[in-house]
C-alpha cells in the first residue's frame, strides 16, 4: 500500500520546446531542462525508449537555476494538481513531466495506519536524482573535475528528502521505503566504491538515520545491475536490503543471501527464461523459491519490467506457479490448472518485438 503523492522533479517545469522533427523522431528539451529523442509513437505500451542528448546542469550556475525549482516545501508536491496547474506534454510518460493525479499523503493516514498489507513508500533515490539533472557520462566525469559541485547536490538531495517526507513520516507509520537509484549496470556500479565511500555514504548515513527515527522498518534500495559493490560500502550500515536482483547482470541471490546475512532481497527470477519452455521457465522459477525458503529474507519476482518477447501464456503459467509457491506447494511437483490461460482465445497474431522497434524509429531492418 503506498503512502499518497511525493514529486521530486522541477516545479515549475521548465517550458517544452521542440528542435526537430523527422519520421517518428522527436528532438526536443522536456520540463526537466534535458534535451533528448523520442520515438513519437512508442514500439509498446510498456517501457517508453528515449535518447538522452544533454542535461540541465553542467555547473554551478545551472544547478543554482534549477535548485530554485526544488524546494521541498512547494504544495504541488504532495496534493494533486488543479486543472490549471496541469500543462500538456509531448513525452510518452511521466518522465521529464509533473503528471497529474495522486493523493495527498493526509488523505491516507487512517488507511494506512490501519492496513493488514506493508505500507511502503517509493521516492527518488540520491544518485538517480542528480543523474537526471546532470546525466551518467557528464556526473562521472563531474566526480572528478566538480567535485564540491557533486556533494552539493548530493548534500542537498539528502536534505530535500528528509524536507520532502518528514511531516508525512510523522503522521503514517510506514513499513518500507524505497530509494530508487539504478545506479549500476552488467558486473560493475555506476559509482567505484571510492566515490560511494566520498559522496554517497555519509548522505545515506543521515537518510538512514532520520528513517529510522520516523520508525521506518526497512529501507531498500532499487537499483538494477549488478549489486555487490553497492552492498559491500552500504549494508547493513545504511541499508537494509535491495532489489531486483538481475541475473543478467551478475548478480545470484543464493550468493547474496551467503554472503550479506540478515540482508532482504527481491526479484531475481531471470526475465529471459520466460521466453522458452514451460519446462525451463518452471526450473528457473523453481531454483529461486528453493532458495528463498532454505534462506528466508527473499521473494522471488521476475528482475525487472517483463519485455514485451515474453509469450503471455508463458506468463500466466508463471504467475500460477508462483502462486502456488507462496502458498507452500511442493516445489518438485506441483503444477498449475492454468485457469488463467483458459480465457484466453486462440492466437491470432505473435508479435514481434524487434519490427516494433523498428518501425517506432524508421529503421530499415529490425533488431535482432
Amino acid at each position: 500500500m503506498g503512502v499518497g503523492k511525493f514529486y521530486t522533479g522541477v516545479y515549475p517545469l521548465f517550458e517544452e520546446r521542440v528542435i526537430e522533427e523527422q519520421g517518428n523522431l522527436r528532438t526536443w528539451v522536456d520540463g526537466w531542462g534535458s534535451t533528448r529523442q523520442d520515438a513519437i509513437v512508442q514500439p509498446t505500451a510498456g517501457f517508453a525508449t528515449r535518447r538522452w542528448l544533454d542535461f540541465a546542469v553542467k555547473g554551478w550556475d545551472d544547478w543554482k537555476r534549477v535548485r530554485e525549482r526544488l524546494d521541498p516545501h512547494t504544495p504541488q508536491r504532495t496534493r494533486p494538481l488543479t486543472v490549471d496547474e496541469i500543462t500538456p506534454t509531448m513525452g510518452p510518460d511521466s518522465y521529464g513531466w509533473h503528471a497529474p493525479g495522486g493523493s495527498h499523503w493526509r488523505d491516507n493516514i487512517e488507511t494506512c495506519n490501519h492496513a493488514d498489507v506493508p505500507v511502503r513508500l517509493v521516492t527518488t533515490g540520491i544518485y538517480w536524482g542528480i543523474r537526471d539533472l546532470v546525466g551518467m557520462e557528464n556526473l562521472s566525469v563531474m566526480f572528478y573535475d566538480q567535485p564540491g559541485l557533486v556533494q552539493d547536490m548530493f548534500d542537498y538531495w539528502a536534505w530535500f528528502l528528509m524536507e520532502l517526507l518528514d511531516e508525512a513520516l510523522s503522521h503514517i507509520k510506514v513499513d518500507i521505503v524505497m530509494l530508487n537509484e539504478d545506479m549500476a549496470f552488467k558486473g560493475q556500479a555506476m559509482m567505484s566504491p571510492p566515490l560511494m565511500q566520498k559522496f554517497l555514504l555519509p548522505n545515506y548515513r543521515k537518510l538512514y538515520s532520520f528513517f529510522k527515527d520516523k520508525g521506518v522498518g526497512t529501507l531498500i534500495m532499487d537499483s538494477d545491475g549488478y549489486n555487490n559493490q553497492i552492498l559491500d560500502v552500504l549494508y547493513p550500515q545504511v541499508l537494509d536490503g535491495i532489489q531486483p536482483i538481475e541475473i543478467a547482470a551478475g548478480n545470484d541471490p543464493e550468493q547474496i543471501l551467503t554472503n550479506f546475512p540478515g540482508i532482504h532481497i527481491h526479484g531475481g527470477v531471470d526475465k529471459r527464461e520466460l521466453r522458452f519452455s514451460r519446462e525451463q521457465l518452471r526450473a528457473e522459477v523453481v531454483k529461486r523459491y528453493n532458495t528463498a525458503r532454505r534462506h528466508g529474507g527473499y521473494i522471488p519476482h521476475v528482475d525487472h519490467g517483463v519485455p514485451p518477447d515474453i509469450p503471455l501464456r508463458n506468463f500466466l503459467y508463471y504467475l500460477e506457479l508462483c502462486r502456488g509457491f507462496c502458498d507452500g506447494q511442493d516445489l518438485a511437483s506441483f503444477e498449475p490448472s492454468c485457469q488463467l490461460e483458459q480465457q484466453l482465445g486462440p492466437v491470432e497474431e505473435m508479435f514481434e518485438p524487434g519490427s516494433a522497434i523498428a518501425a517506432a524509429y524508421a529503421m530499415d531492418e529490425e533488431l535482432g
